[in-house]
């Protein structure tokens, strides 16, 4: 079995890259997922930009490595030169990058030229961070929500997603706000899920899950709502970029699962004072 097996009836819809501040908030308000097209057109900035490009106008590069799952959990990051990282690309594959370009945890490698512009439906004080993503193929995701809402605009090769809705957390086997492992491991937004092999007898629930399956072409972003599920697969060499940016109401806070990201952050606040108070105890 696959999470893609789950897909139920429900297409995605596909408009134009909104050009307008209010382009895409009927549809934050639903929390629909959207595949927008013509981001070139829109962001004339991104022109250009793919692998060569990158390989050539970059000095280093951040990256991660598998874990023995295969899958990149965004736990441990290292940075290499473009030229290391270019080997790795072309012969073991083992490195997935990540390398913020506007935002919080920008390098001073980054080159001054290299500019990020936000669309017109993102609010510069909602906006969080723009990251670039660079995998060698095959590189997948861990399901998982984002209490931001997300936009992921493909440059180059194609991804595959799968989607669930935030009332359907239910079924999407979170970890415990109150689980201490999951807290001290940072997985405060992650599935218990093995997306490469669902267990449906271990997780029942699992079987009831209705998703909205697509493939992210070149040339489109995806629009993904805060508190939405994903599993994210990409298909050969892949370049995307992503925005990050925090516009929720009360009432969003208010329902899963992003209830449980607020618990969850307090109770990571909690863990930090014990440590500090640990150390300075230990220190005296």
């Amino acid at each position: 079995m696959s999470l893609f097996d789950l897909a139920g009836p429900d297409q995605i819809e596909t408009i134009p890259f909104p050009t307008d501040k209010d382009g895409l908030i009927r549809f934050i308000r639903r929390r629909q997922p959207l595949l927008l097209s013509g981001v070139r057109e829109a962001l004339p900035f991104t022109e250009g930009w793919n692998y060569s490009y990158f390989k050539s106008s970059l000095k280093s590069i951040r990256i991660q490595r598998q874990s023995e799952d295969g899958i990149y959990h965004y736990l441990g990051f290292e940075r290499i030169s473009m030229e290391d990282f270019d080997e790795v690309m072309n012969t073991t594959g083992n490195g997935y990058a990540l390398e913020p370009l506007r935002g919080q945890g920008v390098s001073d490698d980054l080159p001054a030229g290299l500019s990020v512009t936000l669309p017109s439906f993102i609010p510069e004080s909602a906006f969080r961070v723009s990251n670039l993503y660079i995998g060698p193929g095959k590189n997948k995701s861990l399901l998982h929500y984002d209490e931001t809402h997300s936009l992921l605009m493909m440059l180059e090769g194609r991804k595959r997603f799968i989607l669930f809705p935030p009332d359907q957390s239910d079924c999407m086997y979170p970890y415990s706000p109150f689980s201490i492992r999951a807290l001290l491991e940072n997985r405060v937004v992650d599935s218990k899920i093995d997306c490469q092999n669902p267990d449906v007898k271990r997780f029942p629930k699992l079987g009831q899950a209705h998703g909205i399956t697509g493939w992210l072409e070149e040339g489109q972003a995806l629009f993904i709502p805060a508190g939405t599920w994903h599993f994210i697969e990409a298909e050969g060499r892949n370049v995307s970029v992503n925005y990050f940016w925090l516009q929720n109401s009360v009432r969003d806070w208010l329902h899963q699962p992003l209830l449980d990201f607020w618990l969850k952050r307090r109770a990571i606040d909690v863990l930090d004072k014990l440590r500090k108070i640990k150390h300075k105890l230990s220190a005296a």
